[in-house]
């Protein structure tokens, strides 16, 4: 068992972001840490090139398949409601102790440690924080089923904690809080993954809300390790902002464009602030 890895649930439509993730990984990864690769079973030869001494590839469905759900009352695809099982299912392969949930579409943009992850070598850094500002940004549409889905986890669980903190991924999950959740809450209800899932499809929140109720492991909260750039208007303001990558790249490890902005995957990069948008950044922010 390694204490630490990453972990990225992946498939053939996201390649081309795995390529390039894989090229960020590589180039900042000063620690070797060994990051797991989870793909369908029918496309693990299509990832094979991938595989070296410190990315392992493993399918889906060698330890989580048989949690699979075969339909959703969500307008979710199936694929995308079982890679969050995925993601809560890892810890029983037992390759790791704590495991940073990456996706596809992140590039990494400096240098990164595990010391960046674990405050020591049991105790994972968490990702804890209320979103308020996103919650109260127009552009941000989700916020209120959001909220709704995040209160469902935290009732259902009898966790009475008003600051509702979680995040949105890119969580340390640590296998023992995973282990208190399956066998000493889910079990006693009767319950699967896939019943978390279909009642708030959350998957963090609900590892986030049994971490902070069941106190297994000490607190060490921090906000993201990486910058999400949650739709175009939410990029389009960091440009007026004049945010460049440097500047990101004293905050965080890596950033995200989501994957759904554009047809063509070649294009979400983190582009240089030119000079309109520094002129842009001048006017306004001397109104």
């Amino acid at each position: 068992m390694y204490n630490f890895v990453m972990y990225c649930k992946t498939y053939s439509g996201d390649y081309l972001y795995i390529q390039k993730m894989i090229e960020s990984f590589s180039l900042y990864n000063k620690d070797g840490i060994v990051l797991f690769l989870s793909v369908p079973e029918k496309e693990v030869n299509i990832f094979k090139n991938f595989e070296k001494k410190n990315i392992k590839l493993i399918s889906d469905e060698s330890y989580a398949g048989r949690y699979f759900a075969s339909h959703t009352s969500y307008n979710f695809s199936i694929g995308y409601f079982n890679q969050e099982i995925c993601k809560l299912a890892f810890w029983e392969t037992g390759f790791a102790e704590n495991y940073l949930c990456v996706d596809s579409d992140v590039i990494f943009i400096r240098d990164f440690y595990i010391s960046d992850f674990m405050k020591n070598e049991k105790t994972p850094y968490t990702v804890l924080v209320q979103d308020k500002d996103l919650h109260a940004a127009k552009w941000y549409p989700h916020a209120k089923y959001r909220k709704e889905w995040i209160k469902k986890i935290w009732e259902y669980i009898d966790y009475d904690d008003k600051r509702y903190r979680t995040c949105h991924g890119f969580q340390v999950i640590n296998a023992n809080v995973m282990n208190s959740l399956k066998n000493d809450f889910m079990k006693q209800k009767k319950l699967g993954y896939k019943d978390l899932i279909e009642y708030s499809p959350l998957e963090f929140s609900w590892y986030n809300a049994w971490f902070q109720k069941s106190k297994l492991i000490e607190e060490y909260a921090v906000e993201h390790f990486v910058r999400y750039f949650h739709n175009k208007a939410d990029y389009n303001f960091s440009r007026i902002e004049a945010l460049s990558l440097e500047s990101l790249k004293k905050e965080y490890i890596g950033i995200v464009l989501n994957s759904n902005w554009s047809k063509d995957k070649n294009k979400l990069t983190y582009k240089k602030i030119n000079f309109f948008e520094k002129i842009l950044y001048i006017l306004f922010s001397s109104i």
